[in-house]
Parts: structure tokens; sequence; C-alpha cells
């Protein structure tokens, strides 16, 4: 029996676990760069968020329906590697025998933990729904951001755990789960912003976004650093980048990373600054061309440990 249609329906389920993680951390860490002081409370009251509620409906469901398809995805996607291993339909999917054997793997302690992230920041969101969606500027809720990170830090372990990179060292993984950590902070930050450009006023959100610009430093940094250290123990040589399948697929990956930067370089020092005065519109639109670039970034990096990897190093 062919593997192609399982290969496929894991890469889908990849998908949605990698677009739930980054959007549910992308989420949290804007929530996080939003809140501030609310005029109406008394000085050293807790952080209060202070958008409108249609942009806090927006962001608080990004928050549950990651968590939600993130959790549903991960448990797909251990019923498929169960239904591979069997090769007997959908029925060996959910043969017990073959399911208490996977999940005493890394592919089952991966998969564990980021279910375990994920259920965790909905079941945080859940309890403060109301109050995140309703209220008027509502207290950031300690409860969500200790929950949310977390679970995002089990995540981020699970991803670690799983794929080719399982195979190397405790500082290489640890150094993955970094890559993946602030790559979810910069990519899933993507959507709640163009949100708030579309929502706020660009007055409202100048000082958001100044912060932003200024964490992007730290997060491009640990980004390529952590990328390029990878890089150099999955490859042989750099030439692999040329001339291998896996290699040219993270070349592809590379250049649409460069191609984010740019944009997130173009942000940072021409359209924020000048955010006050000519309105978020601008700047809306060029955040909407670096969420495509991260979709499609998202979409080789499920590729890259689905389809291929560095086993298959071969022209």
């Amino acid at each position: 029996m062919s593997d192609w249609p399982w290969q496929l329906t894991i890469l889908l389920s990849k998908l949605l676990v990698y677009g739930s993680f980054v959007s549910l951390t992308g989420a949290l860490f804007v929530l996080c760069l939003g809140a501030g002081p609310c005029a109406t409370k008394a000085p050293g009251s807790p952080p209060h968020i202070l958008w409108s509620v249609l942009a806090r409906q927006r962001i608080s469901m990004v928050l549950l329906l990651g968590s939600s398809i993130g959790f549903l995805a991960m448990l797909l996607f251990f019923l498929l590697q169960v239904g591979l291993v069997n090769q007997n339909g959908v029925r060996g999917m959910l043969d017990p025998f073959m399911i208490k054997l996977l999940a005493q793997t890394p592919i089952g302690t991966g998969a564990f933990l980021r279910m375990a992230g994920f259920a965790l920041v909905g079941a945080a969101v859940l309890r403060y729904w109301r109050h995140l969606r309703q209220d008027a500027n509502p207290p950031l809720p300690g409860t969500v951001l200790g929950a949310g990170i977390v679970g995002v830090l089990l995540c981020c372990t699970g991803f670690a755990a799983l794929g080719h990179v399982a195979d190397l060292d405790e500082f290489a993984q640890l150094l993955v789960a970094v890559h993946v950590l602030v790559a979810g902070m910069w990519i899933g930050a993507l959507y709640p912003l163009y949100t708030l450009c579309r929502t706020e006023r660009a007055s409202d959100i100048y000082p958001l976004m100044r912060g932003f610009g200024n964490w992007g430093w730290g997060i491009t940094l640990s980004l390529v650093a952590a990328g390029v250290y990878l890089l150099s123990r999955l490859l042989m040589s750099p030439a692999e980048l040329f001339t291998s399948t896996y290699g040219q697929l993270l070349s592809a990956k590379i250049v649409l990373l460069l191609c984010l930067l740019a944009l997130a370089a173009l942000n940072k020092f021409r359209l924020v600054p000048a955010l006050q005065a000519s309105g978020a519109a601008v700047l809306g639109r060029s955040i909407r061309g670096e969420m495509v670039l991260g979709g499609l970034i998202l979409v080789l990096t499920a590729v890259l440990s689905t389809v291929t990897g560095p086993a298959h190093l071969m022209g």
C-alpha cells in the first residue's frame, strides 16, 4: 500500500499544528505588548487591554481557535502516525496496541507535550472568554498569561522532541525550541497587528507598533543565530543547500525569510515612524504582505519535516 496518502494527510495536519501554534503564540505576545495602565483604575493595578471590543473579539477568537484546532490537529497527527506504521487503513489508526506502543516513542512524547500545551492555553482562554471579549478595558488576566506561557513552552519542547532534529544533542534541541518560539512570536503576531491596524486609531497603536519593532531586533537575532547553528548540524556542507532536495527547499525558505526581514525593516524604519501622520492603512498592507510570506514559510517547514529531510540528501 502506497504511503503518499498518509504523508499528504500528515503534511496537512502539521500545517494546522504549525498555524495554530504561531497564531496563539503571536496573539499572546501582542496581548502582552499592548496591555497598559487604564486611566479609570488606581495606580499599580494590573495592566488592562485598551483596544476596541471588535479587536479584542478577533484576537481572543484567534487564541481559542488556535488552541482548539492545534489540539485536534496534533491528535490527528499522532493517530496518522499510528496508521502509517500499522498499514491497516483508517481502522489501523485506532489500534490500541499500536497507540500504546507509539506513545512510548519520541513521536508520542512530542505529540502529548504539544497537546498539553494547546489544552492549557485553551482552558485559560475559555475561563476568561467573556471578560476578554466584552468587558470595557478588561484587565489582562494573570491566569491567561501564566497558562499561555507554560502552554507555549510545552509546545516548543514538543517540537524539539519530534522529527529529524530529535536525533541532535540537547543543546541543538534547545535551540530548536528557541527557534520555534521566536518564529511563533514574529509570524503569529502579524494577524493581530493587522487587525489592530484596521480597527484602532493610528495614534492608539503607535506605541504597540514601536514596541514590537524594538522586540524585533532580539527576535531576528535569536531566529537567525539558532537557524544558522541548526543548519550547520543538519547539513554536511554548505554546498548541499544547492545540490540536494532538502537543501534547495531550505534555500527557498531562506529567501522567503530574507524577504520577510526586508518588509519588517521597511515597517520599522519608515512606516511605523510615519504611522501617526499617514495612518495605519499603508502599514496594514505591508503587514499583510508579511503574513503571506510567513504562511509560505510555514508550508515549506511542513514539507521539509514531512516529505524530505537530511537523510534524503541526494540530488
